[in-house]
């Protein structure tokens, strides 16, 4: 249970981070042709963009405290 807790409080916490990043350090106008038709849609691609690489990244972290778990472990 703690496990799983820990694993969803990191992925919601790098999304949030990375959406977070993506909206405020990316000018999207520089990118992409920023209308009023296609804002919302530029902020479900800065939200899809957000959750995959905070996933991503919640995942590289994951697995280096498992590593650094089995490695604790594989010491003593």
């Amino acid at each position: 249970m703690v496990q799983l807790l820990f694993t969803l409080s990191s992925h919601m916490l790098f999304i949030y981070l990375s959406f977070y990043l993506l909206k405020d350090l990316v000018k999207w106008e520089k990118i992409l042709k920023v209308t009023a038709d296609n804002t919302k849609k530029i902020r479900l691609l800065v939200a899809f963009l957000s959750i995959a690489l905070g996933f991503i990244i919640s995942s590289f972290f994951i697995s280096l405290y498992q590593l650094w778990q089995e490695a604790l472990r594989a010491l003593l």
